[in-house]
């Protein structure tokens, strides 16, 4: 399954246009992790940032209720 990964910090929404597969979502939520602490080790991120997983691409509905 395609996950996106959209990083969300201080200067807003940076939307995740291509995202990458995955086989569970558990797969996806670590590679959000690593995303976080390379950012993290970068200076890039800080306690107000955070990593939002989608499973559809941004402007788009997954069309479940």
């Amino acid at each position: 399954m395609r996950y996106f990964f959209h990083i969300v910090d201080r200067y807003g929404l940076s939307p995740d246009e291509s995202g990458c597969e995955h086989v569970d979502q558990d797969a996806a939520m670590l590679h959000a992790r690593r995303i976080a602490e390379e950012l993290a080790k970068a200076g890039e991120f800080v306690r107000s940032s955070f990593v939002f997983v989608a499973d559809t691409a941004p402007g788009l509905s997954s069309g479940r209720n």
